[in-house]
């Protein structure tokens, strides 16, 4: 399921990895270092939870990173997006029970295919407004992960693909808010540069602002390893610093750009860069924002947009997309190995 809170400053927060739902036909293959589920972005959604406060949008998958990873490309062939081994190369599924091309299709179907969709949607729908958004991949990883991390993670990494995916002068006000700060320390395009989201949807010179911000665990997890507890002095402490952060990166949009032209309206370019992913071409369809009227009702409501509704709207010719509300996960495709 993907949830999405709709805000109207010009922001995005995405966490692709912080959902920690499985459908029990994956969940019952796993083997025990699987069902740990070790490597999601765990807690991350109440270190993030602004909409209300700044106005940001939020948008989130509930499903699980073992079952797709929406921070990588599908059409590498290498099967990244359905990973059968931890970050640190150990393996998830009891023996034979990895997934086959049928199911990682269905996977893609049900799961990666309408979070792209909607997460281009949202960007459509500010760019409309401001004609310029900020767009941060977030997401949290252990501190130390054997051939990831090196000697550690710092506690914050900020990726911008060595300065493509926005404008310079915005990472430096982002790596700014942090810098000097007692206990934290940060790197920029070293620990991570970037995934998907942020090489592929970065379109500075179309108005699209975007970078990763991985965040290591030990900054609002008592312990990183189940269950996961978050630490209430640390996520309050944090919260703070990523407020601020926020609200410098929201004024920063109001700015003149270089030329000396305010924000106006605009879409964002349909079109990848030409040595971009070819996965960057998430939607041949212009996604039309809902009316003003509409988006007052629902700007303070979390939006629960159903995998097979939201699949289904790729092919309607109607200007509005489709979204329906769900609990379940859908019961057919059934998610069988091959």
């Amino acid at each position: 399921m993907i949830l999405v809170n709709e805000g109207e400053s010009p922001v995005i927060l995405c966490l692709p990895h912080s959902g920690t739902d499985m459908p029990e036909a994956v969940s019952k293959r796993l083997n025990a270092t699987g069902r740990l589920q070790a490597d999601l972005s765990w807690q991350l959604d109440r270190v993030f939870d602004f909409h209300h406060i700044l106005n940001v949008t939020v948008i989130r998958s509930t499903v699980s990173r073992y079952v797709i990873d929406l921070d990588k490309a599908v059409e590498n062939g290498d099967g990244e997006h359905c990973p059968v081994t931890t970050l640190d190369g150990k393996r998830i599924y009891q023996e034979g029970e990895e997934p086959g091309p049928t199911e990682i299709e269905q996977r893609e179907l049900l799961f990666y295919e309408p979070f792209h969709k909607a997460l281009r949607h949202q960007l459509d729908r500010l760019m409309k407004k401001h004609g310029k958004v900020i767009l941060l991949d977030c997401q949290s990883m252990r501190s130390h992960i054997k051939g990831v991390t090196g000697k550690g993670l710092p506690l914050v990494s900020v990726g911008s693909m060595d300065g493509k995916s926005t404008d310079p002068d915005l990472r430096n006000l982002l790596v700014g808010s942090f810098q000097g700060l007692p206990g934290f320390t940060i790197s920029v395009d070293e620990h991570a540069k970037g995934g998907l989201i942020t090489r592929t949807l970065g379109q500075p010179d179309h108005g699209v602002h975007a970078m990763s911000l991985l965040l290591a665990q030990r900054a609002y997890l008592r312990h990183e390893s189940p269950p996961f507890e978050p630490d209430k002095t640390r996520v309050e402490r944090l919260r703070e610093v990523l407020q601020d952060m926020l609200t410098r990166l929201i004024d920063w949009t109001a700015l003149p750009d270089k030329n000396g032209n305010e924000a106006s309206s605009g879409e964002v370019s349909q079109e990848p860069e030409a040595d971009s992913d070819p996965s960057g071409e998430m939607s041949d369809d212009e996604v039309v924002a809902p009316n003003a009227e509409e988006t007052e009702h629902r700007q303070e409501a979390e939006i629960e947009v159903d995998p097979v509704d939201a699949s289904q709207s790729t092919s309607n010719d109607s200007d509005e997309p489709e979204s329906g509300v769900s609990d379940e996960l859908p019961e057919k495709p059934l998610l069988v190995a091959e």
